[in-house]
């Protein structure tokens, strides 16, 4: 990236009056982020969501490798690669079945039979 061009946006983002005022009003660095335009500040916004992203992507990765340990532990050492990669995808995951409909349709097709 053109470092050049990197600072020169960083200068107009710092003298931007109109988002001076979101400087002390906003409670956190996303919210000010939501209030920068990508079309005027396209290097600089880009280099925000790459840091901003970092500690959720790190977050998730902490979290992935203790499930893992806990899943793995040596009460359950037989586990192969595949038992692990679905029990980890079962517990990461943000799903929430609706087990009232599931129940109802096994339900209703075993009163069919």
């Amino acid at each position: 990236m053109d470092t050049a061009a990197l600072e020169i946006e960083l200068l107009e983002l710092l003298e931007d009056e109109g988002l001076k005022q979101f400087k002390y009003s906003c409670h956190s660095l996303l919210e000010f982020w939501k209030h920068v335009t990508v079309i005027k500040y396209p290097k600089i916004t880009l280099c925000a969501q790459k840091l901003i992203s970092i500690f959720g992507t790190t977050y998730s990765c902490e979290s992935l490798y203790s499930t893992m340990k806990m899943i793995k532990s040596k009460h359950r050492s037989t586990l192969t690669g595949d038992h692990l990669t679905e029990l980890l995808r079962t517990v990461l995951t943000t799903y929430s079945p609706d087990f009232k409909k599931f129940t109802r349709k096994i339900n209703t097709q075993q009163i069919r039979k």
